[in-house]
Formats: structure tokens, sequence, C-alpha cells
């Protein structure tokens, strides 16, 4: 019988004019949204303030829920998944730097117009919704 999880995660959707912020992740070689998970009895609005201050070294001053995004997937170890992202609008203060190494090796603003692929799922979903981007 195969095992089954639910993780939440919050991610920042953080813009400069028309332009999103994006994290390339190490492991998975996706650009992405800076965030990550939300630790057990932490408030999603806190774990998105450390999540994104550790990926890009940001300041999160202020933040409104944007959408959810949410998948079933099977990493391959036997457990399968639920992933649920809350997307945050998050107004930030600072210069984005990787923060992370391990999980983070570049972070810098895309024209919504123009992203770079691969890209997460979520990523793509938050540039939906704040306008333009894939659908």
């Amino acid at each position: 019988m195969q095992t089954r999880s639910t993780r939440l995660g919050v991610f920042g959707v953080i813009c400069d004019g028309d332009r999103l912020l994006l994290a390339h992740q190490v492991e998975s070689g996706r650009w992405s949204l800076p965030g990550g998970g939300v630790h057990f009895g932490e408030p999603p609005g806190e774990a998105l303030i450390r999540e994104v201050e550790e990926e890009v070294g940001l300041q999160v001053v202020r933040a409104e829920l944007l959408g959810v995004h949410d998948n079933v997937y099977d990493p391959g170890d036997g457990v399968q998944r639920h992933g649920v992202r809350l997307l945050y609008r998050a107004h930030a203060v600072g210069v984005p730097t990787p923060c992370s190494p391990n999980e983070v090796d570049e972070a810098r603003y895309f024209s919504t117009d123009d992203l770079p692929a691969p890209l997460t799922e979520w990523a793509a979903r938050a540039a939906h919704l704040i306008g333009s981007g894939p659908h």
C-alpha cells in the first residue's frame, strides 16, 4: 500500500514593474518563486517571511494571498504527495541574492512575457494571476 502525505508551501510573487522574481532551484533545475515548506504549527505568513529571506535575502514587508496551486505527484519514493502552495503577492525590500547555495543558485527578475524554462507550475500560475504569462 502506498503512503500519502500533504505538503503545504508558501511562495512569494514579488514584482518589479512587469518583471517577476524567480529563483533557480539547484535540485530540480527549474525556475520557481522564492518560498518553500511551512513547518508544523508555523503560521503561513511567517513561513513566507522566513523562506523568502532564507532563499533570496529579501525582507517581506507586506503580503496578500493571491491564489493557490495544488497537484498530486509521486516523487518515486513510495509516498504519493498532495502539494498545496499558497501564492502571496509579496512586497519586499533588498536586492535578491541567493542565500542557500544548495537550494538556489540564481535569483533574478524576468519579464512576465519572457519567462525562462523550465518553470514550475506554480510560478506559471502566479504569472497568469498577475495578468500575463503562460496560462
